[in-house]
């Protein structure tokens, strides 16, 4: 596909060089010099200096022929602007990145009155990444498929997970897991989609899904009667924060904001009342002892400077917090620090490049757009996709054990409307029909449609 990416900030220059490696034509607008030529010096893509707003620009990268125009600025007003231009002038499917909640509350009335095609909010997905990994307290990651009725999380086996030196067969015939499904083993930096033969080892994070009901149980199970979290600490009152402090309140968590601009920390009050706001600076150790941080169940660093929020999860960390979670998008210092293994990290601009991947590859199938949902997971090494079944796929009417899958494949989860929303754990006795919406996780890349899974 031709596709024109204006700005190459961090959200922008991430998704670049995603779909860049997707083997997409890429040509970036972006009107800071030194930034443009630090992205073009490591993507083998083009760029124009210039606003994404300016005519001429939008002229000369021939947004006429582009077949997607994603507008990723820091800035909403020049966001809208340049993707209302350039829908115009021909562009063939836009996709705007708001972060505004006043622009984001009406998503159809954006789309139907401002040549909006998609809208992206990668700080209101991180939040709610967030809100779903704080139910799940020894989660390291949780996310949703098939319109949330099949959950998959992340876990670590530890010295008293019952799962521990056992295979999946055993697993299973022992009735652990229940009517859900491991799909991802990871352990020394290596990633399976096991088989029954696959023996599960302390330290290894597994990804377990199955439906919401089901991965509750199988989780009470592994985790006993760990308390629950209840009393939050964020530091940093962001847009994340603010998204996220407004999930956590409907849920009746108890939330408390250190906030180190005074306005700002003012602003964050005004708009959650419910919300204990302080105007403190939450990297320094004095501030975190006089909130009593040891009384938190959960600390969520979400500073804009990624060192930040690594120091304040050590400091977290050494008070025995159960539950640490940290804004990180330069995840290379994960791998250098080491610190964060065994707790949860957000990438907004990841969550950004999985809503807009899912887009572009449906748009890519010629056949109707079939992909609802996608996330990718240890380190991008795995994918797992939320498929519609459309008409004439070869895998309907049949058995599973009757597909020629490929290798590191598994067809996880069905979701059918003739069973009543239920959903179907896969087995090699299930069918798969047309509407049928199916959840696959794989080691392959560039799946558009249900029949990649196919030899």
């Amino acid at each position: 596909m031709n596709i024109i990416i204006v700005g190459a900030g961090k959200v922008g220059s991430y998704l670049t060089s995603q779909l860049s490696d997707e083997g997409h034509n890429i040509l970036v607008i972006e009107k800071n010099k030194d930034v443009l030529e630090r992205l073009l010096a490591s993507n083998d893509v083009m760029g124009i200096l210039g606003d994404g707003r300016d005519l001429d620009v939008l002229e000369e990268a021939n947004v006429d022929e582009c077949d997607a125009f994603i507008a990723m600025t820091f800035n909403d007003d020049v966001n809208l602007i340049s993707s209302m231009i350039a829908k115009k002038k021909g562009a063939k499917s836009t996709i705007v990145r708001l972060r505004d909640p006043r622009y984001i509350k009406d998503d159809e009335f954006m789309r139907k009155t401002m040549g909006v095609d998609r809208l992206v909010n990668p700080e209101f997905s991180a939040a709610k990444e967030i809100q779903r990994t704080l139910k799940y307290t020894y989660a390291v990651n949780v996310e949703n498929f098939l319109d949330s009725k099949v959950i998959l999380i992340e876990l670590e086996i530890d010295e008293n997970s019952k799962l521990k030196n056992k295979s999946l067969m055993e697993v299973n015939s022992e009735g652990l897991l229940g009517n859900t499904i491991i799909v991802i083993g990871e352990k020394d930096d290596q990633v399976v989609i096991p088989n029954g033969n696959h023996i599960l080892e302390v330290g290894e994070k597994i990804y377990v899904a199955g439906p919401r009901e089901d991965i509750d149980i199988f989780y009470k199970k592994q985790v006993d009667d760990r308390k629950n979290i209840k009393n939050v600490l964020i530091v940093g009152g962001g847009a994340i924060a603010l998204y996220l402090s407004r999930l956590l309140l409907k849920r009746n968590f108890k939330v408390t904001v250190l906030e180190n601009n005074k306005e700002r920390a003012m602003d964050f009050s005004e708009n959650l009342p419910d919300c204990d706001v302080i105007n403190a600076d939450g990297t320094d150790p004095e501030i975190l002892d006089e909130v009593r941080i040891e009384n938190y169940d959960a600390v969520v660093a979400l500073t804009g400077i990624d060192e930040e929020n690594i120091l304040i999860s050590l400091l977290a960390k050494k008070r025995g917090i159960d539950k640490i979670i940290a804004k990180v998008n330069r995840t290379q210092l994960l791998k250098i620090t080491g610190i964060l293994d065994v707790d949860t990290t957000v990438t907004p601009k990841k969550s950004a490049s999985f809503f807009v991947s899912r887009l572009l590859r449906s748009k890519e199938n010629s056949r109707g757009e079939s992909i609802s949902n996608l996330f990718r997971l240890s380190d991008d090494r795995v994918e797992a996709i939320d498929f519609t079944v459309i008409e004439n796929s070869k895998v309907t009417g049949k058995k599973l054990k009757d597909l020629n899958v490929k290798s590191n494949t598994l067809i996880v989860g069905i979701s059918r409307d003739s069973l009543g929303g239920k959903i179907e754990v896969a087995n090699g006795e299930s069918t798969i029909e047309l509407g049928d919406r199916v959840m696959v996780v794989t080691k392959q890349k560039d799946f558009k449609e249900i029949d990649d899974i196919l030899e």
